[in-house]
């Protein structure tokens, strides 16, 4: 939302605010650039907090869609409207709608003024209202061509969408006495705004391993759940020593210890896996095992 005095004003996609970048002022103006995307509808909505008679004008790329009035003692408790299409008779509106350039190559078109394309623009006036009026059409023109050189890093405009039906309008005429506030939303697709560094991308996220690839490796310092550590060492070194002393005495008393022989074997392997380690300088060659000891 931006906000100027008394005044404020938004966009809205889908019934939620556009994010808005970059706010600057420069006295009575305020600005800002915003996200569009093509095929989406949008509403332009403000809140005023003022006592006086205010006529709101809303802009499309240069182009005046009409405005609203708030007439007299109806401000002052954070009075909201907004405007989101063009009237076509007191009970129908066509829809404001992101779109697509159409560019040409047409040189008909190159000396074309488009420099306020990709602009929405709110003034805010203190007004007099005359009288009420009857419906008249808008002058409000569709999107025109734009020449292919005239781009300008500019790849969307508004028209209009879909015709729907609203509630009986009333119509009046009136006269703007002074500018009280003004606002721009600079729109243009997001990957623009990422381009330009006005918008930060979003991190992205590590991707899942697909079906028959190997998960990365951990680090060579991660904890390995499998393993106790030292203590496991230590216990199987003194459960061989007292092997070896029983497998001597039993063959000084010629006896037969099969059991005693077939642990002590299972032990001895064991740690002759995890003491293996690559000698320094010594190049391992493709297809050879080599064993190291996780701390």
């Amino acid at each position: 939302m931006l906000t100027l005095g008394d005044f404020s004003a938004w966009i809205t996609v889908d019934n939620l605010p556009l994010q808005e970048y970059d706010p600057k002022i420069k006295g009575s103006e305020i600005a800002c650039w915003i996200p569009s995307e093509a095929g989406k509808n949008f509403t332009v909505k403000w809140m005023i907090k003022e006592h006086i008679c205010v006529i709101t004008d809303v802009y499309l790329d240069g182009k005046g869609t009409g405005g609203r009035i708030l007439r007299a003692g109806f401000g002052g408790t954070d009075h909201e409207d907004s405007k989101s299409g063009i009237y076509t008779s007191p009970t129908s509106q066509k829809l404001f709608l992101f779109s697509r350039l159409d560019l040409t190559d047409d040189d008909a078109y190159l000396d074309t003024n488009h420099t306020q394309i990709g602009e929405i623009k709110v003034v805010f006036h203190e007004g007099v209202v005359d009288y009420d009026a009857t419906f008249a059409p808008s002058v409000f023109q569709e999107p025109e061509k734009v020449h292919e050189r005239s781009k300008k890093a500019i790849d969307h405009q508004v028209g209009l969408g879909t015709e729907e039906q609203t509630p009986r309008q009333k119509f009046s005429c009136c006269r703007r006495l002074r500018p009280l506030a003004t606002m721009i939303f600079r729109y243009r697709p997001i990957d623009i705004l990422q381009a330009n560094g006005l918008v930060t991308p979003a991190p992205e996220s590590p991707a899942e391993p697909q079906v028959g690839e190997k998960r990365p490796a951990p680090p060579e310092d991660a904890l390995d759940p499998t393993m106790s550590g030292d203590e496991e060492d230590e216990d199987d070194k003194e459960e061989i020593e007292a092997l070896e002393v029983c497998v001597c005495f039993f063959h000084y008393r010629d006896l037969s210890p099969l059991v005693l022989k077939a642990r002590l074997a299972v032990l001895r392997n064991k740690r002759r896996r995890t003491e293996v380690k690559s000698e320094p300088g010594v190049k391992t060659e493709p297809g050879s095992a080599s064993f190291r000891k996780v701390k």
